[in-house]
Formats: structure tokens, C-alpha cells, sequence
């Protein structure tokens, strides 16, 4: 044995000695890890570098103690990781040590901000600093320094879209890697009575599937639960400034209309700033908002009877979102009956209007989580300018469970006055059962123009690793319209339950697999079914990460209006009931080439069914990024036929983790319109921005393809943006 590898494997075995002897002594129902941070002083701050040599990181909390959660719960890693904390007066620091004793087979392909790293070597750290252990902030990092960070809502939704300023740099070293982690004060909120604020630091080792926690180490708890967190102190008298920020920008733009010839050009400054009242309170001022940095809406070919959904991706309404959260689990899979969506705000019938000013006010005041928001949007052709409001309240209660209230006013399409408003209680008890039992119930009623009506919901659930259910009820009236919110469907009552088992095999390539039931009925008011489907499906998963899963699913459907699929095949009234069946495979992306492939097929509306999806993924290297996406999709009634073609080819170039560029192509066949969409964001800063979109549309008719390419429009954009903090 070299020296190299007798210094790597003693401490090796050291450690799996050590920890496997504390293993054994943990409780990890119960298992909280804490520890106070030391301050230094600010002219002792470490250079962000990834390099933990700076004389401060000797002055650091050390961490030690990790278990793995896969494949083996609680027991000792494969790896050891040392983590190092500290604060000064403006940033948190944590520096990660993640040794290995084969860095030659570190996973490190992306290199893009807001990369996805479930399929890296990687280090993610959560802070929640309001005490909730139910939301918090997420910042994570790979071997090439990709910054992620996002939002964490009730300990189940990822709202990666949220960006804020902190700094991250990682290095690979010959017995391991190391990240090092500056969060400023500035870019989170938090309550400063709180003595301690919930800590987690989470590692991944790619090449053997393995997840390592320093807390929370139950599996049926996912990644970015924080329901029993690890505990920091001491973090006191930290520096907020005067919590005065402003992001200000220019944008000079112009477009071309190719059918008119006409040519529009712009010179707009926009300017969005916040001031923290108190350290957990934030209110917000926008001004002629600007989204062109906002990314393409996947594209979606409606086939049903209902409207379709699509999610916020701007920036000032993602900020503090998971304060405006109703519902909890009523709306996670479903947004039907929403009663506050933020994308109603400067968007109407799926065109965008100007915002001309906007106020918010979100964080904690007391115990109390509070978000506020107003708009005033422009008016956009017949439609004049609105005023739009919104407000949300919670309170935590029983420990890990809380109850709060809602309130809407405004109709963004110009209509009636509509207003909006009710109540919730979510109740979460993971300390008495062996699982988690969950328990989530909404009552909400909106009046719109004299008309009233209303929507009770509840969502019953129980999760373990082994036995699983949920049950769903809701009752949504003819008359309740929440125009601020999302309803695509009305007058009805849906029943629906859920139950499946999983498997863990041991000394198995497979790491993990299920199967389970469902059901689901719809019925009007007067409880006369209108749909109904039941079916059954299997699932496993290998230790690599692909996956398979086989489905069935028997339905029926009352159609007592006529509709059109895609706009072109009617579907007359009737009673259908039809069977379909599901295959797919998915290949990780945790290799250089990854994918996935699912077909469905089967019968309905009296004919033959049929779609098919593929998808590519390709990261030769760090710097490029290539996805490809295609689906086929073909109904054969009696009433006629059509095929559904949506394609899409996504394309990252990361120059440096700070410096990407973009590029989105889209196509469907039904609406014949082809985008591109290009964008380039450069940031020489933390707090300095250069920003460049360049996009095209056309129109590309299938009975003339490939000769027929009519140009629609072009625009080009170049914003420069620039943030101040006090």
C-alpha cells in the first residue's frame, strides 16, 4: 500500500468504525443533531475558493456524523464528509470536505446554474429560519461549483425557479472534492428570536446511488423534508443593513412583425425593491416589471375538455411564494379550484400585459407567516388595467401541523368584481406513528357579480416505507369562480383513493419497487357519475437509477357536452368507457447519456388510442448540455382522426458557472407554430447582471412541410441589471 492510499483508507476504516459504533446507539425517530456556529470577525472571512485553508475554517463548528439514508438507512457511508460552520456578521459560511477514496469516479457533468443535482456528486444544505420544519431555503452545489438554490413549501414542493445573490465555489482534490458555501444574510429571511434555526447538510455519491444526511435520517422522509432537522445556534447580531435592496434594470429592446413589416422598438427601465421591515419581514415594490428573462412555457397541445395548466416561472412572484401556499395537499397534484395563482398577474387569456407597479409584503410577523400582494396591470386591447390583491395568513399549530386563511380581490380579465376568500388547516403527525399521517382541509367561497359559491376539499394520507394510501374528497359549486386563482372545472364531487406497497429487496440489483391501486370518481351535484377510472401499476428501480414501471387503467366517461380533440376531431355526447395500458423505461441522466420512452395505448371515445413519448438527454461535458423531447399522440374515432406531433430540443452552453447561454426550440403541429427562443445571462457579479434574448417564431403548415416556413416575428432584448444592498 502507498502512502497515498494508507492515508485515505486509515481514516476510512476509522470512520466506518466510529460511525457504525454510533449507529448503534442512535434512535432515529428521534435523532436531532445540534450545535452552536462560532463568530469571527469580518476581516477574518475566508476566501470563497474551494479551498478550506484559510486560517478562519480552524475557528468552524466541525460536523462529522453522517449516516446514509440509501441504500441502507442508517448506516455508515462509504465516504467520510466533514463539514465546517461559522457566521460572520454577513454571511453564513460552510465548507464541505467530501473525501473519497476514487476521485477519479466523481460524477461532475454540469456546470449550469439551477443544474439537476439528483443525478451529480453533490452537497445541498437547508436552512430553515423561521422554525417551521415545514419550508426553507436550499442551496446546493456539485464538483464544478453549479450553483442551485431554491425554495422548499411544505416539505414536498421544489421551487427551483427562485434565484438570490450568495456565492459557492468546489474544487476536486486528490482524496475527494470540497465546496465552500458564502450565504449572505441579506438573501434569506429568518426570525431573529429564534435560538435556533433548522440546519441540514444532505451528500450524494453518484456512482453508487448512495444519499448521506447529518439529520433526518429516515428515508421515508424525502430529500427535502424538514420535518426533524439538525439544529444551529448561536447565530445572533448578524448584519441586515439597513435590509434595503433594489434591482434595477434597463432593457433596450426591438421586434419585428415579418407579416407586416412593422418594426417596434423599446428603451424600458424597470426597477424591483425590497426592505425588510424586521429580519423575517419583506416588503416588495416593483415598477414596469420585466420578464424577459422568464423561460418558454413547455409546450402543450390541449386534448381534453378542460383548461390546461401552467406553472409561475417569474422571479418577483416566486420570491417568499411558499408564504402564499393554500391547501397543502389538496392542490399538490390537481390545481382545480386554486384560489390564488400569481401567473393571473400580468398575463390574460395567455397573452402578457404590462404590470405598471406591484406591492407585496411577505415573511413572519410573530408567529404568523403573512404575504400580501397588489398589482396594477396596463390594459392590454379590450380588457382595461386592473387592480389585483391577494393575501395569506398561517399560523403554526400542534406542533407541526397550522391553520390560516385566504383572501382574493380582482378579476384580471376586466369582468365582474370577484372576490375570494377562505380557510385551511393542515395537520402533519410523524411522532406518534411509525409513518406520517397527514391530513390537509380547505374550504374556500368566491363572489363574482352577485353570485356566490364555494369548494370544500380534504386530503387524508398516511406514508411509511412500506404501506402507503391517500384519500381525496372534494365538492366544488357551479358558481364558484375564483378568477385570481385556477378552476377548469366546476359542479362537481370527486372521490378519490390511492394504495400501494413497497419493496426493498435486499442483495438484489433492484434498490426499490412498488405497487399499488387507485381509483377515481368524478360526479355532479346531484352525485350522477360523469367519470370514473380504477386501475393498478409496478414500478422498480435499479441501484444505478433507471426505472420501469407497467400500468392499466379502465374508465368511463360521461361526456353530456360536445368538444373537439386538439380543435379538429369532434367527440359527441355520449357514455365511453375504455381501456388503456402503460409501459415506459427511464435511463438516469447520471451518465453521459440518459433517456426515457413511454407508450400508452388502449381505447376511447369508442376508437383507438395511442401516444408515445421519447426523450434524450446527452452531457458529453460540463460546458454542454443537449435534451431532446418528441410526442406522438393519435386518436382514431369514429368521428375522424388526428395525430398530435410536440417536439422540443433544449441546448445549455456553460461557459463558467456564471456565464450560460440557452437555447429552446419548440414545434406542435396543431397550432403550426414553430419558437426559438435563445437567451444568454452573464453575471461578472454576484450583484451585476448582462443579459441578452434573441427569439423567432414562424409558422411551419404540415401539408406543405418542409417548403412552407412563414416567418411570424423576431425580437431581440438586451437588459443590464444591477443590484444594491444597504
Amino acid at each position: 500500500m502507498n502512502s497515498v492510499a494508507g492515508a485515505v483508507l486509515g481514516p476510512l476504516a476509522l470512520f466506518g468504525a466510529a460511525t457504525a459504533s454510533a449507529q448503534e446507539a442512535r434512535d432515529f425517530a428521534t435523532y436531532a443533531p445540534r450545535f452552536s456556529a462560532p463568530r469571527i470577525g469580518a476581516d477574518e472571512a475566508p476566501t470563497i475558493d474551494g479551498d478550506l485553508s484559510d486560517r478562519a475554517w480552524a475557528k468552524a463548528a466541525v460536523i462529522e456524523e453522517f449516516y446514509q439514508v440509501e441504500p441502507v438507512e442508517g448506516a455508515a457511508p462509504s465516504q467520510p464528509t466533514k463539514a465546517y460552520v461559522m457566521y460572520d456578521e454577513k454571511y453564513l459560511y460552510v465548507g464541505v470536505y467530501n473525501y473519497d477514496s476514487e476521485p477519479d469516479k466523481i460524477v461532475h457533468r454540469l456546470l449550469e446554474r439551477d443544474s439537476r443535482l439528483q443525478d451529480e456528486d453533490a452537497v445541498r444544505v437547508f436552512i430553515d429560519s423561521f422554525g417551521t420544519f415545514r419550508d426553507g431555503y436550499f442551496f446546493g452545489t456539485n464538483p464544478n461549483g453549479a450553483r442551485v438554490d431554491a425554495l422548499l413549501e411544505n416539505n414536498s414542493a421544489f421551487r427551483g425557479e427562485w434565484n438570490t445573490i450568495w456565492n459557492v465555489k468546489s474544487r476536486i482534490v486528490e482524496d475527494g472534492w470540497i465546496a465552500e458555501f458564502a450565504i449572505p444574510f441579506q438573501s434569506i429571511s429568518f426570525d431573529a428570536s429564534l435560538p435556533e434555526w433548522g440546519f441540514q447538510i444532505l451528500r450524494t455519491i453518484r456512482r453508487n446511488n448512495e444519499e448521506i444526511r447529518w439529520s433526518n435520517i429516515d428515508r421515508s422522509r424525502g430529500r427535502t423534508d424538514l420535518t426533524n432537522p439538525g439544529r444551529i445556534g448561536g447565530v445572533t447580531d448578524v448584519e441586515a443593513g439597513l435590509g434595503l435592496e433594489a434591482q434595477l434594470f434597463v432593457t433596450g429592446s426591438g421586434a419585428f412583425d415579418w407579416e407586416t413589416g412593422e418594426t417596434d422598438a423599446a428603451l424600458d427601465p424597470s426597477a424591483n425593491i425590497f426592505y425588510k421591515i424586521t429580519p423575517s419581514l419583506t416588503g416588495s415594490l416593483t415598477f414596469n416589471t420585466d420578464f424577459s428573462d422568464a423561460p418558454l412555457d413547455a409546450r402543450q397541445v390541449n386534448t381534453g375538455r378542460f383548461s390546461l395548466f401552467f406553472p409561475e416561472t417569474r422571479d418577483f412572484f416566486l420570491q417568499d411564494a411558499a408564504v402564499f401556499e393554500f391547501g397543502g395537499r389538496v392542490f399538490e397534484d390537481d390545481p382545480n379550484g386554486l384560489p390564488f395563482f400569481s401567473r393571473r398577474i400580468g398575463i390574460v387569456n395567455g397573452a402578457p400585459v404590462d404590470i405598471v407597479a406591484g406591492a407585496k409584503l411577505s415573511g413572519k410577523l410573530g408567529p404568523a407567516n403573512v404575504g400580501l400582494i397588489s398589482a396594477r396591470t396596463g390594459a392590454s386591447g379590450a380588457v382595461d388595467g386592473q387592480y389585483l390583491s391577494a393575501a395569506r395568513v398561517s399560523v403554526p399549530v400542534l406542533g407541526e401541523s397550522k391553520a390560516g386563511i385566504v383572501f382574493t380581490h380582482g378579476d384580471p380579465a376586466g369582468g365582474e368584481t370577484n372576490t375570494v376568500g377562505g380557510v385551511d388547516f393542515q395537520y402533519k403527525n410523524s411522532t406518534r406513528f411509525e409513518g406520517t399521517f397527514l391530513a390537509d382541509l380547505a374550504y374556500l367561497r368566491s363572489f363574482d357579480g352577485g353570485e356566490d359559491g364555494a369548494m370544500f376539499a380534504g386530503d387524508v394520507s398516511y406514508r411509511s416505507l412500506m404501506w402507503n394510501w391517500t384519500a381525496r374528497f372534494e365538492d366544488i359549486g357551479e358558481d364558484y369562480r375564483p378568477r385570481l386563482g385556477f378552476a377548469n372545472r366546476t359542479a362537481l364531487r370527486r372521490y378519490k383513493a390511492n394504495y400501494w406497497r413497497a419493496w426493498r429487496p435486499e442483495n438484489s440489483f433492484i434498490r426499490f419497487a412498488e405497487t399499488g391501486a387507485w381509483v377515481d370518481v368524478v360526479t355532479d351535484l346531484d352525485d350522477e357519475v360523469e367519470d370514473r377510472f380504477y386501475g393498478a401499476w409496478a414500478m422498480a428501480a435499479n441501484d444505478a437509477g433507471d426505472e420501469a414501471s407497467v400500468e392499466i387503467e379502465h374508465g368511463f366517461l360521461d361526456i353530456r357536452e360536445p368538444f373537439d380533440i386538439a380543435g379538429v376531431v369532434p367527440v359527441p355526447v355520449g357514455e365511453y368507457r375504455f381501456t388503456q395500458y402503460e409501459a415506459s423505461v427511464s435511463l438516469t441522466s447520471a451518465r453521459p447519456v440518459g433517456g426515457r420512452a413511454e407508450v400508452r395505448w388502449g381505447d376511447v371515445y369508442n376508437g383507438d388510442y395511442l401516444s408515445t413519448e421519447f426523450g434524450l438527454n446527452l452531457t458529453p461535458s460540463m460546458h454542454f448540455r443537449f435534451a431532446a423531447a418528441y410526442e406522438y399522440t393519435k386518436f382514431s374515432l369514429p368521428t375522424g382522426a388526428v395525430g398530435i406531433h410536440v417536439g422540443s430540443i433544449d441546448s445549455t452552453v456553460a461557459f463558467s458557472p456564471t456565464m450560460i447561454l440557452r437555447t429552446d426550440l419548440q414545434y406542435d403541429n396543431i397550432s403550426e407554430n414553430f419558437t426559438f427562443f435563445s437567451r444568454f445571462s452573464w453575471e461578472p457579479k454576484p450583484h451585476q447582471e448582462v443579459f441578452i434574448s434573441f427569439g423567432h417564431t414562424a409558422l411551419i403548415e404540415e401539408e406543405r412541410f418542409p417548403q412552407s416556413f412563414r416567418a411570424q416575428g423576431t425580437s431581440l432584448a438586451l437588459r443590464l441589471g444591477h443590484t444594491l444592498r444597504f
